[in-house]
């Protein structure tokens, strides 16, 4: 009954902590394009790839038990969402993946934007761009966070280093 929330459930198991929906998202989407078996549909949006599905998906793990979410407050009056697993999560999640623990315990000791740095990275070569082109479209994209052409060349090298972790299939 479970099965589709069994490879998140496996990444909250993993991670033991994620700390907010944007990092979730980014750590989902990196390890999709790494081969991992994540089957939601991303899309680029304002803060990078995002899949409405696994927004909804990650609702109802919370209404289930799978994952446990805690609302703290955060700067500017907005909230900072922290997951963890639920009670029910070992059941969901099942044995480990291949590889997937250490792409996971890398890509949460990072913080979120640098992520969506990094996915949007991911994702713009995934639509054939090739990394002149990414460093010319990433600071445009975020110029208030890819403004320093050396914190592009950190993401596209954080990324690149990512391929380590790729599922040869």
């Amino acid at each position: 009954m479970f099965h589709s929330y069994q490879d998140v459930a496996r990444l909250l198991v993993t991670a033991g902590e994620v700390r907010g929906r944007k990092k979730l998202q980014k750590m989902v989407f990196i390890a999709q394009s790494l081969g991992h078996a994540f089957p939601e549909p991303f899309d680029l949006h304002v803060w990078g790839p995002y899949s409405e599905v696994l927004a909804v998906k990650l609702k109802e793990m919370v209404d289930w038990g799978i994952a446990q979410e805690e609302s703290l407050p955060g700067p500017a009056g907005n909230h900072h969402y922290v997951y963890t697993p639920g009670p029910r999560a070992t059941m969901v999640a099942g044995e480990e993946a291949a590889g997937l623990s250490a792409l996971i315990e890398d890509l949460n000791g990072r913080d979120a934007t640098f992520l969506e740095g990094v996915a949007t990275a991911m994702y713009l070569r995934g639509q054939g761009k090739d990394d002149t082109a990414v460093s010319e479209i990433l600071p445009r994209l975020k110029p208030d966070k890819f403004s320093d052409p050396g914190r592009v060349e950190a993401v596209i090298a954080y990324a690149d280093g990512l391929e380590r972790y790729r599922i040869l299939l």
